[in-house]
Order: structure tokens, then C-alpha cells, then sequence
């Protein structure tokens, strides 16, 4: 017998290749009957599986997609393990709020202040966002030490070509010194 529940991918989908791991995983505890079946929509057979399922539950056309064929539900893009296994208990799934924007900082015309403003920013921001934000994000004081690297080169970089010729000059004098 084959499981009801089916897993829809295409083949360049980054959502479906980093989804696919934990579907693996998951998979790899159950019996045969239980297995989450993989489709890529590229294949014809598939697609009008695929297609099936679009049109029965009235739902978008997304893949990343789960159907659990038993009881008509599915789950529309990319989710992490546990709300797959969440889906598969036919458990509530909450839904993911939209994060408000990260603060931006205009490297090119922000001053010292500016950018203590956007650290205190960024700080609230990851804070009122902390309990929403995805396994992938990067964590707040290396974002902040990226921009801050980012916001300095640009400061203290020549301003004409006459001095970056001469700063480029400087290094190579250095490293010849230290070669002799």
C-alpha cells in the first residue's frame, strides 16, 4: 500500500532543497506504508498528481506542497521539520506573521549617530521579532558587526584615485619590507 501523503518539489527550487533534508529525516522513522512520497512536478506522472491536488482543495499553486490524501490537507511553501511533523499528526499549525522589515542603514550618508540610532533599532527589532524569525537568520550582533565592518570600509576609503593609488602603494611597500 502506498502512503497518502505526498511531498511536491521541482528540480531549482531552493525552498524544496532545504525542505527535502527534513523530509528525509522524517522518513527515515516510518514503515513503508507511512513514508512521505517525493514528486518533482517536472515529471509528467507527477505533475498531474500535482495538478489534481491544486484543483480538489482549491488551493495556489506553490511548491514547495504537502498533501496528506486521508484527510485533504496541505501545507503550502516551505516549513521547517517540526511543522511538517506537525502536519503530519494533523496538528494546528500556527501561521507565520510577516516580520516587519530590518532597519536600514544608508551606508553612504549615515554618521556616527546614525548608525548607533540603527544598532538600537536593529536591537529592538530582533526582540519584538525573536519569537517569529526563521532557523536561518543571522544572529543580531553579527549582523551588526557586518554592517558596522561595511559602514567603516566605506568611511575610510580614498576618496580620489591619486589616493587609492597611494594606499595601494603603502601596501605593497609593507609587504615588500616584510618579504626583505
Amino acid at each position: 500500500m502506498a502512503s497518502p501523503i505526498y511531498f511536491f518539489t521541482r528540480s531549482g527550487c531552493i525552498w524544496c532543497q532545504k525542505m527535502k533534508p527534513s523530509i528525509d529525516q522524517i522518513n527515515e522513522t516510518l514503515n513503508d506504508e507511512q513514508k512521505i512520497q517525493i514528486h518533482s512536478i517536472d515529471e509528467k506522472k507527477s505533475k498531474v498528481i500535482y495538478d489534481s491536488v491544486i484543483r480538489m482543495n482549491n488551493t495556489q499553486n506553490v511548491i514547495p506542497l504537502m498533501y496528506n490524501s486521508n484527510i485533504g490537507t496541505t501545507l503550502l511553501g516551505y516549513n521547517d521539520k517540526k511543522d511538517i511533523q506537525k502536519f503530519l499528526r494533523a496538528e494546528p499549525i500556527s501561521i507565520k506573521q510577516p516580520l516587519t522589515p530590518l532597519p536600514h542603514l544608508d551606508i553612504e550618508k549615515s554618521s556616527g549617530k546614525d548608525f548607533d540610532n540603527w544598532k538600537k533599532s536593529v536591537i529592538l527589532w530582533y526582540g519584538e521579532n525573536e519569537k517569529h524569525l526563521p532557523t536561518n537568520v543571522i544572529d543580531k550582533e553579527k549582523m551588526i558587526d557586518m554592517v558596522y565592518k561595511q559602514w567603516m570600509a566605506y568611511k575610510t576609503k580614498p576618496a580620489t584615485v591619486e589616493s587609492r593609488l597611494s594606499a595601494l602603494e603603502e601596501k605593497v611597500d609593507k609587504i615588500l619590507e616584510k618579504i626583505s
